[in-house]
Parts: C-alpha cells; sequence; structure tokens
C-alpha cells in the first residue's frame, strides 16, 4: 500500500489551512442512522405517551373522588354549587382524555393483529406492553365507576334522609333528578314545589291515558256490539226460514195424517170387498159343483 501522508500534508500547506484539533468534525455514520431509524424508538416513545396519559387520566379520577367527598361534606347550598360545577368540570376532562386513550390502544391492537409474526421480538414487547397498558386502563375505569356508584348512592342515602326529616316521600325519579341536578338539592321551598307540580302532572298524564285507554275499549266493544247486531239480524232471518219451514212441515204432517185415514179407511173397504168377493167365489163354486153332480145321480 502506497504511504500518502506526506502528499496529504502537502495539500494542507498548499491551501494554507491551519489543523485545529479543537475543531469538531461530522461524519455521516450509516450506523447511527439505522439507529434512528429503530422502530423500537418508535415503540418506546408510543408506550411512554399512552402511559404518561394514563397517569393523567388516574389523576382526574383521584380528583373526582376527592372533589365527591367535598360534596358530600359541604353543608352550605352555596358551596355544594360550587364543588359540584367543579365537580362535573373534572368528570367532562375525564370523559375526554379516555375517549382519547381508547381509540389509541384500539389502533396499537388492531395493528398487532394485522402484523403477524414480522419483527418477532417487537411484536412480543408491544404485545407485553399493550396488556399492561390495557389493564391499566381497565382498572382506571373500573374504579373510576366503582367511585361514582358508591358517591351516588351516599348522595341519595342523605337527600332521603332529609327527606324523611322533612315528612316526605318522594320516588326514585325525584332523588334521582335532586342527584344529577346542578344546583343544590333543597327539600323544602321551590324544589318541594316543583316536585310536587310534577307529581301532579305525572298522575294527570296516567289517568289522561286510562281514559284514553278507557275510551279506545267502548269504541272497540261498540264495534263489537255493531257486529253482534248484524249476526243478531242475520240470524233471525234464518230463524224466520226454520220457523215458516217448520209450518210447512206440520202442514204437511197434517195434510198426510188425513191420507193415512184415507188409506187406511179405503184398505179397510178392499179387504171386505176382497172378502166378500172370494166368498161370493166360493159359493158360486160349490153351486156348480152341485149342479153338476146331480144328472149323474138321475142317470
Amino acid at each position: 500500500m502506497k504511504d500518502r501522508l506526506e502528499e496529504l500534508r502537502n495539500r494542507v500547506n498548499e491551501d494554507g489551512d491551519s489543523f485545529d484539533l479543537d475543531e469538531t468534525f461530522s461524519f455521516d455514520n450509516p450506523v447511527f442512522k439505522e439507529e434512528e431509524s429503530n422502530p423500537m424508538i418508535k415503540v418506546f416513545e408510543e408506550i411512554t405517551s399512552l402511559s404518561v396519559a394514563l397517569d393523567k387520566l388516574e389523576e382526574l379520577s383521584e380528583n373526582i373522588d376527592k372533589k365527591q367527598q367535598q360534596v358530600l361534606c359541604c353543608t352550605t347550598e352555596e358551596s355544594i354549587c360550587t364543588e359540584k360545577k367543579e365537580l362535573s368540570q373534572i368528570k367532562n376532562s375525564f370523559t375526554k382524555e379516555a375517549k382519547i386513550i381508547q381509540p389509541k390502544l384500539n389502533s396499537i391492537q388492531e395493528t398487532l393483529a394485522k402484523g403477524g409474526e414480522q419483527r418477532l421480538a417487537i411484536s412480543r414487547i408491544r404485545h407485553n406492553q399493550l396488556s399492561v397498558l390495557i389493564g391499566r386502563y381497565r382498572d382506571i375505569i373500573t374504579g373510576h365507576y366503582a367511585k361514582e356508584t358508591q358517591y351516588v348512592e351516599k348522595l341519595k342515602e342523605q337527600i332521603r334522609r332529609q327527606t324523611e326529616l322533612a315528612g316526605l316521600s318522594l320516588r326514585e325519579e325525584d332523588i334521582k333528578q335532586l342527584v344529577e341536578s346542578p344546583m343544590a338539592p333543597r327539600i323544602v321551598g321551590q324544589d318541594l314545589d316543583v316536585l310536587k307540580a310534577k307529581q301532579h302532572l305525572a298522575m294527570a298524564q296516567v289517568r289522561h291515558q286510562q281514559l284514553l285507554d278507557l275510551e279506545a275499549q267502548i269504541t272497540e266493544l261498540y264495534s263489537l256490539f255493531l257486529h253482534m247486531e248484524v249476526l243478531v239480524a242475520e240470524q233471525q232471518e234464518t230463524m224466520n226460514s226454520i220457523e215458516y219451514n217448520v209450518l210447512h212441515t206440520l202442514d204437511y204432517i197434517s195434510q198426510s195424517n188425513e191420507e193415512v185415514k184415507k188409506a187406511l179407511k179405503y184398505e179397510r173397504q178392499s179387504r171386505f170387498s176382497a172378502a166378500l168377493s172370494a166368498l161370493l167365489g166360493v159359493c158360486a163354486c160349490c153351486t156348480c159343483l152341485s149342479c153338476m153332480a146331480t144328472p149323474s145321480v138321475v142317470r
């Protein structure tokens, strides 16, 4: 191999450039390019982003729980109203974050399902991390709704106690409406008037519906009676026809009886005539025999 170090020094001297050891040189190294395009970096960035989002979602869930406890401990109408408004805002933020995270998890799951067995190591890592993230997301949502259910039940119990102390009896729908209301529940005053008015309106609507049902039943019964009237008229015509046929049958029977009597009378007369004829025939035969016997004796 030819040593070209001397040639390089001469070239540097000709250009008049001084070699500065402190000067920083940069080279394009293909190894670093491959590392920059390494898919593992994207996987870790994706996992980190979702983990941070889940941390935020969990923090919002804890804030909601704290705010709910504050609402249960409030005693004044103003404080209850303020805390409920803040609680509503935090709940909206929680719902918004949950709606953002859910599609991302679904997208990763679909990508892994379509990816097949390419890059098994990366796919395995993503599967494991996705399982952890989905489990954490499920735990956060489940815990949030469990705390939400407990809060609603405790608030309902408070309202029931207040109504019992006020000597009132509210329906479950009215209690649920007071729980969901952003305002503080007032068991005396305007709220009661509104609830009573709604109860009366509900009763009036029920009565109105019952009257409409009764009217429909009466209309149906009236049409049934009209149909029955038509059937009775048809049956009356049939009965009249049967009666007419029965009367004619009776007439025919009476006429037949008379004819039978005449036939019996004629039969008796014919028998008497036949017997008389037979007797006369016998007598005539006897006379002829006696006449025939007399000449033979004379001879």
